[in-house]
């Protein structure tokens, strides 16, 4: 067990190397479009964290113990690494300065490692935890109508990372407050507090609940909810000759999860010797434009097929009154070890899903 605090694991070399080489080929195997996280930016930190543990700048990774990816204080050591990297280096000698001088005291290799650090990584955009947007996508002063396209990307409070799409039309007839405020010129768009605040509390909700609860403000008129989210990665590192593991310790309480658990207990876990990592991408769509409403998302039902009866027949009056489909979809990215648990999950759920395998390190 390697909990150190709340929902913490820390990884220390070289599984923690392992894991992240695992997770940034993972990254780049899963093709990932503009409905996720920009992958170069994610792909910068993974891959900052793994330099930084490299040149002895972290002694430990610090992951998510639910969603097995980089957690919290990963990603802000990094971008708090990137803030201070201009400045550090000024204080620093040069490089070949530090290391003529790395005999004299253990000291001057470290700061030659951590300049070198700081050199690669003031040139990277990193991931954020938190970014948000609206722009403008039409606006018609006449009618005072305006359509917006607001953009959230986030680590979310599951450990999950994720982007969140809106497109909405508001008319200023309609406002008794405005959700969104254009300046003056008509070009540049803010959302005021209250609604920014509601976007950011809904994020972890499905599409189609977001959908529905965004339709109910006064003035606006919801064409679009889109999420992408990458996790929960599941991983496998043996220790040493492989006696010892290091797991993803709160794998979620799902189909997956329940899968993991089994082959983590089972003979195949037990024999392999090789790093092992099994994460999923998905998507979520409610939107007036979808043609066919589907979920082929062996871990997410259609929200008509999850409620009671009762609850289901106030659904669908609810749906009669917002016109709109949903659509969910799920992808896998699995080492070799691991891709019987991925298949297994989408054959019991009747869905078609991509899986690209993964080559473990060494492989």
């Amino acid at each position: 067990m390697s909990i150190v605090a709340l929902h913490t694991q820390a990884l220390v070399l070289p599984e923690a190397d392992a894991y992240l080489e695992l997770l940034t080929r993972a990254l780049q195997a899963a093709r990932l479009n503009n409905s996720f996280p920009e992958r170069r930016q994610l792909q910068n930190t993974v891959d900052t964290l793994r330099d930084g543990l490299r040149q002895g700048v972290y002694g430990e990774l610090y992951v998510d113990a639910r969603s097995g990816l980089p957690n919290l204080a990963s990603f802000t050591r990094v971008a708090t690494d990137h803030e201070v990297a201009a400045e550090s280096l000024a204080r620093m000698g040069k490089r070949e300065e530090l290391l003529a001088r790395r005999d004299e005291a253990e000291v001057f290799a470290r700061l030659a490692a951590k300049r070198a650090y700081y050199e690669k990584l003031q040139k990277l955009e990193l991931a954020p935890v938190d970014h948000h947007r609206v722009l403008l996508r039409r606006h018609d002063p006449g009618t005072g109508t305006a359509a917006f396209r607001i953009e959230l990307t986030k680590l979310d409070a599951s450990g999950v990372y994720l982007r969140l799409m809106i497109e909405l039309t508001q008319v200023s007839s309609l406002w008794r407050r405005k959700v969104i405020d254009l300046d003056e010129d008509g070009e540049t768009a803010a959302a005021n507090e209250a609604f920014r605040g509601t976007v950011y509390r809904c994020a972890d909700l499905d599409a189609e609940t977001l959908f529905v609860r965004l339709h109910g403000i006064e003035g606006v008129r919801v064409e679009r909810v889109a999420r992408g989210i990458i996790g929960p990665a599941l991983f496998s590192l043996p220790v040493g000759g492989g006696v010892q593991v290091r797991r993803t310790v709160e794998a979620p309480d799902d189909a997956l999860g329940r899968a993991w658990h089994a082959w983590s207990l089972g003979p195949g876990a037990a024999e392999t010797e090789r790093p092992e990592l099994l994460i999923a991408f998905a998507t979520d769509s409610a939107a007036e434009d979808i043609r066919e409403e589907k979920s082929n998302d062996p871990l997410s039902p259609l929200l008509a097929q999850r409620l009671a009866a009762p609850e289901a027949a106030r659904y669908r009056a609810l749906r009669e009154q917002y016109r709109f489909k949903v659509f969910k979809d799920r992808k896998f990215v699995a080492t070799a070890g691991l891709k019987a648990v991925a298949q297994a999950v989408c054959t019991a759920a009747g869905t078609q899903n991509i899986l690209y395998e993964l080559r473990s390190p060494g492989r």
